[in-house]
């Protein structure tokens, strides 16, 4: 069955570029897509937020209650660094 789709311009070049990449039509790349997105579909809604897993990074190795003084420190640092470089 044929059908006139309209699809951003971005989506188009990366359609035609994955079609390329593969060999394939670019018919059978779109077509594709739409399969898993159907199928996605069917699977259920993913979750809003999904869980991310969780790093013990041990001590912080500077006070934290001081953490915005660090950061404006550590801005001048490289501010100072790109001028000495002359950028």
């Amino acid at each position: 069955m044929r059908l006139t789709v309209s699809i951003p311009a971005e989506m188009y070049r990366e359609l035609r570029r994955r079609a390329r990449a593969e060999g394939v039509s670019l018919g059978r790349v779109v077509e594709e897509c739409l399969r898993t997105g159907l199928a996605a579909r069917k699977a259920g809604p993913r979750p809003a937020n999904p869980p991310r897993p969780v790093f013990d990074l041990g001590k912080p190795v500077v006070n934290l209650d001081h953490a915005l003084r660090l950061a404006a420190e550590m801005e001048d640092d490289e501010i100072l660094r790109k001028m000495e470089a002359g950028k």
